[in-house]
């Protein structure tokens, strides 16, 4: 009765979620962001070249997820970690992205 009840949870979360049609989303750290890390960084007691080195670590890292990292929601993160399939069929997809007859192909 438990799994029945979950699944019907999901399913009104997912429709209800703000998250809705959009399930993933890449991260985005925008320059406000790495100036409010800054800002907070000047309240601390480091000294000045170990702040600049967080800074620019800071820096670094916010570039490299924004091309690494995805925010998903709590549905389809639940889903993929209870049916390993359904990460598999994604992985196929992505796989075959763009290949005729396959989802993911793009129209010219």
């Amino acid at each position: 009765m438990g799994d029945i009840l979950d699944e019907v949870t999901a399913l009104v979360r997912c429709k209800e979620c703000p998250w809705y049609k959009n399930c993933l989303t890449p991260v985005q750290v925008s320059v406000e962001d790495i100036a409010q890390f800054r800002m907070a960084m000047q309240g601390t007691n480091l000294p000045e070249q170990a702040k600049g080195e967080l800074g620019q670590i800071m820096e670094s890292m916010a570039s490299m997820s924004q091309d690494m990292i995805l925010q998903s929601c709590p549905v389809f993160t639940q889903r993929l970690k209870q049916d390993p399939k359904l990460a598999q069929g994604i992985r196929k997809i992505m796989q075959n992205w763009g290949k005729e007859g396959e989802p993911g192909e793009r129209d010219s």
